[in-house]
């Protein structure tokens, strides 16, 4: 299912533009049973286990003494018990439900949610209820949190920041703050992140004209719109800073699927979607460090921006590595990470550790 639902503002010097924040294909129909609703309350004993903290995992793609594979987190809780909640759903009290069943399976999405939810800034509005079409039955809204963690994420971040300000809330205890990532027409120093559609490596896996279209990228078609040479503003028009900020949130999405698993009786695109954002970031560092200077000096030098990419390499890789062996989190997950292995590709996250200066 695709979930469309366009916001602009103007805000860190650009207009942002949320269009199609998480994009699921599903495989086949969400057939989750139906369940017996009642008033849902807060508190309920679920018989919990201790949220367990990560270690840093060990992956090809991270290196270990460097930032991106020493991180790690609060992991979520798969097994926690949350049928309490989903016997007593109630309708009229769904966000209270969606805080409850975080609460116990992912709290940092439910810290992420609540961020969007009471955050003051240029983006009003109740995140869940913009993002949420149904709400009539638990499983309906189990079926939304990938995508309500997913915009609320964006609604926090954007109203966390200032002007000039790109803000990433990674956990309760983790943010940056970095400067000047949006395009130069906005004040920034950094280029349309549709420019990387004419780079070499955009004809494996071709854009395509409609997020509809099968066989080619389809986020491409939502995310890598348009012309940043005329004088519409399209998604597509944006800076690095909107395409770091989807890929933190495409990583809020698989670990809130991640959490929720048990429940999905789909195959849905999670790891999919953060493939992507990783393969697009790689892209658009080595166009920025082949044919844009200024943009590349800011991404690569400034330790914010660096850090910060590094950090949710690592967070992303983390989450990749739990789901590896998922049956449904994935639909062309395996052909998206040939596309990420690409040893040119990884080159360019190399070159960040050795800025970094790791050894």
């Amino acid at each position: 299912m695709i979930l469309l639902y366009m916001l602009a503002c103007a805000s860190n010097t650009e207009k942002i533009d949320t269009a199609v924040e998480e994009h699921e294909d599903t495989a086949s129909t969400n057939t989750n049973p139906g369940t017996d609703t009642g008033v849902s309350e807060s508190g309920n004993d679920t018989g919990n286990t201790t949220q367990p903290s990560s270690d840093p995992v060990e992956s090809s793609y991270l290196d270990e003494d460097c930032l991106d594979g020493q991180y790690s987190e609060s992991l979520p809780i798969p097994n926690a018990d949350i049928q309490p909640y989903i016997n007593t759903y109630d309708p009229n009290n769904h966000i209270g439900f969606i805080y409850d069943v975080l609460e116990a399976r992912y709290p940092i999405g439910a810290y992420i949610l609540d961020g969007g939810l009471t955050s003051e800034g240029p983006f009003s509005g109740n995140c869940v209820d913009l993002f949420l079409h149904n709400k009539s039955t638990p499983s309906a809204v189990i079926d939304s949190m990938t995508t309500l963690v997913h915009e609320c994420g964006h609604f926090f971040d954007i109203n966390t920041g200032g002007w000039g300000e790109s803000v990433y809330i990674i956990t309760d205890e983790l943010m940056f703050t970095c400067q000047d990532g949006s395009i130069e027409e906005y004040g920034g120093k950094t280029f349309a992140r549709s420019m990387i559609n004419n780079d070499e490596f955009a004809e494996l896996h071709p854009p395509c004209a409609h997020f509809t279209d099968q066989g080619c990228d389809s986020y491409a078609a939502i995310y890598l719109n348009g012309d940043p040479n005329n004088s519409d503003f399209e998604s597509g028009d944006q800076g690095f800073d909107s395409l770091h900020e989807e890929t933190v949130q495409y990583v809020n999405s698989i670990a809130t699927a991640y959490a929720l698993e048990d429940q999905y009786s789909y195959s849905s695109s999670q790891r999919d979607g953060i493939l992507t954002f990783l393969w697009y970031t790689m892209r658009y560092l080595r166009m920025a460090r082949l044919e844009h200077p200024q943009a590349y000096s800011l991404i690569s030098e400034n330790s914010c921006w660096r850090e910060a990419i590094l950090t949710v390499w690592g967070r992303a890789w983390l989450y990749l590595e739990l789901s590896k062996n998922s049956s449904t989190l994935g639909i062309n997950d395996d052909f998206l990470e040939t596309l990420v292995n690409d040893p040119i590709l990884l080159e360019e996250i190399q070159r960040l550790r050795d800025l970094q200066g790791c050894p």
